[in-house]
């Protein structure tokens, strides 16, 4: 099985984008809408591609994972699962989530953000940015691509 950890800002979203929705509705923006569609095509493309499975690492996990489910509905993608919390150490919840879940033979980390304890998986990182790149873009498509069809 292969398995996308995902963050999401920064990841499906970006300040550019966040910018534009704000400067056209002229209003706070619903938490749905916090979400760039583009990215989420993009995140489409890689688990059609890969048949990825996707694990949510990101603080939405805490109090929005309602809203990321019905925005993933109309995409068809679904949450496999989240990993649990312990703040800025993502690579320990990553880790535990692994050890877990021993069927899965290949796996990526889609982040704006590197943690401390992100040595060891550096191999796996698609490195997005809240501030440059519109978060998840065709670059980081095709080498989420490549990194889940390694052997």
């Amino acid at each position: 099985m292969n398995i996308i950890f995902l963050d999401v800002d920064g990841v499906l979203n970006s300040i550019e984008y966040l910018t534009e929705k704000y400067n056209s509705l002229k209003r706070i923006l619903k938490q749905e809408e916090m979400l760039d569609t583009a990215c989420i095509k993009n995140l489409k493309e890689i688990v059609d591609k890969t048949n990825s499975k996707i694990v949510i690492t990101s603080s939405w996990k805490i109090c929005d994972l309602d809203i990321l489910n019905k925005v993933f509905s109309k995409y068809d993608l679904k949450i496999y699962g989240i990993t649990k919390n312990y703040g800025d150490k993502r690579g320990k919840e990553i880790r535990e989530w692994l050890s877990l879940n021993k069927d899965v033979c290949n796996y990526i980390i889609i982040d704006d953000d590197m943690f401390e304890d992100y040595v060891g998986l550096e191999n796996n990182i698609i490195r997005t940015s809240m501030y440059s790149g519109r978060g998840l873009n065709s670059i980081h498509v095709k080498e989420a691509i490549s990194k889940l069809k390694r052997l």
